[in-house]
């Protein structure tokens, strides 16, 4: 199953590809909620659709939560790693997307792999530990 978070001006857009792959039966639209947890973890694929200039609470979300993640290239986010922890794509390339979503679909080992990459990286790299002695860091260089 896909869980599409959002929507937004693509939704419609979104709503046609899918019609046209055939896809329709496996995807849910939900609209941005907390628990976002839950919801992600309902979920086996989690799909960025574009690229972020902030970083992106959802993915990082997903990623804990064992999703593979397909992710669109560009953005500020260094959680996307190709082939290590998220296949990539090109937004605004349809057979780009396509094919990253069959490497996914097609070799059920690979998300697998991925996904696993992704919540280690997330638990090497992003604790709650981690982001609290980068802060406490940020504040003493500051005060300097």
């Amino acid at each position: 199953m896909i869980v599409i978070i959002g929507g937004g001006r693509a939704e419609t857009q979104m709503w046609k590809l899918l019609s046209a792959l055939d896809l329709l039966q496996m995807v849910t639209f939900i609209p941005r909620i907390i628990p976002k947890r839950t919801v992600l973890s309902a979920g086996d694929i989690f799909i960025r659709p574009r690229p972020s200039t902030t970083f992106d609470p959802f993915l990082l979300e997903a990623m804990g939560v064992g999703a593979a993640i397909a992710g669109c290239k560009g953005g500020v986010d260094d959680l996307i790693i190709e082939d290590v922890t998220a296949v990539v794509f090109n937004p605004d390339d349809d057979i780009s997307i396509v094919s990253a979503l069959k490497k996914l679909f097609g070799r059920p080992e690979f998300a697998r792999k991925i996904a696993k990459n992704a919540q280690e990286y997330i638990r090497k790299n992003h604790s709650v530990s981690q982001m609290i002695s980068s802060t406490v860091q940020i504040y003493q260089d500051a005060r300097k």
